[in-house]
């Protein structure tokens, strides 16, 4: 048994995070409202291809200062395979430089592939920049113990003509009875009938409220994605023996990971011992565990 264990999903039983493509106009005027009032954070994936973004970078910016994730979809939204090399790293990394210069205190280190159009070639340029991306296509639902490919991560996508909110919220509930997580993947959110991509506000509200109810973990696709893959890492941690204890010891596993993780997990050591990161003791929680920053990427433990 693994001296450090992760607690799944930052203690909750499921997790859903709610993912909106293209940096539209509806994202500023009903989204933003929206999910603060449910006290949801949300990513948005920006794209230069949205004229009300490339006039309006400093809303979207008040919007990441409230809390919610910023990522990358390339500058002119291409289908990504179809591209050569270099034209690649100009919509992937070129692109993240120019967001950083609109927005720099922010990282963009997440991506979500245009059309969810993805193969190895288009992940070994997003996988220089950002530690995790998404696609769709699928279900939309990770489970807890399989480590998957973190540069083609699944979300379920919602389009009028094909899915009804009834749906989304039975997802929901289905993913919470797995202790799985959800990635819902959106677009406008506006109650504009000839759009088939966009979502009626009140509608998104309803499988908001949904997971809410269930007392998922909501958080931005980029949070709940660094502390699954983080928990990978902690499989992979050292322990060895020091003069009063043990030194365990791991590595981040992507450079681009965000600079702060905090973690649940439980030690498999005596009741009695004392754990320190950083020389600071780390109190035990009500329910056995500890909160550790895993970025520190290592801890004392004093038996």
């Amino acid at each position: 048994m693994s001296v450090i264990t992760a607690i799944p999903w930052n203690g909750y039983k499921a997790a859903a995070s709610f993912t909106f493509d293209d940096a539209s106009e509806s994202h500023i005027t009903n989204l933003f409202p929206l999910a603060e009032k449910l006290g949801i954070k949300v990513t948005c994936f920006l794209t230069g291809d949205s004229w009300y973004f490339r006039n309006n970078y400093g809303k979207f910016l008040q919007m990441a200062q409230a809390g919610h994730e910023m990522g990358n979809h390339t500058e002119t939204h291409p289908k990504l395979t179809q591209l050569s090399d270099d034209d690649r790293r100009r919509e992937i990394l070129d692109y993240k430089k120019f967001l950083k210069k609109q927005m720099p205190d922010l990282p963009f280190n997440v991506f979500g592939t245009p059309y969810c159009d993805n193969n190895e070639e288009v992940q070994a340029i997003i996988g220089q920049e950002h530690y995790i991306s998404r696609d769709c296509r699928g279900y939309g639902r990770i489970t807890w113990d399989k480590e998957i490919n973190w540069l083609s991560m699944d979300s379920k996508a919602w389009q009028r003509s094909l899915n009804t909110v009834d749906e989304f919220r039975q997802i929901a509930r289905d993913t919470e009875a797995a202790g799985e997580w959800i990635i819902y993947m959106n677009h406008g959110v506006d109650e504009d009938q000839n759009n088939d991509y966009s979502i009626n506000p009140s509608d998104l509200q309803e499988i908001m409220q949904q997971a809410i109810d269930l007392d998922m973990w909501i958080a931005p696709f980029g949070v709940v994605g660094a502390y699954h893959r983080a928990a990978f890492a902690l499989k992979k941690a050292t322990a060895k023996e020091s003069d009063d204890g043990l030194s365990i010891q791991w590595k981040s596993p992507h450079s681009r990971m965000p600079s702060s993780i905090s973690m649940k997990v439980r030690l498999n050591v005596d009741g009695n011992s004392k754990v320190f990161q950083k020389g600071n003791e780390i109190q035990q929680n009500s329910d056995g565990s500890y909160t550790i920053e895993f970025m520190d990427q290592a801890l004392e433990i004093i038996l």
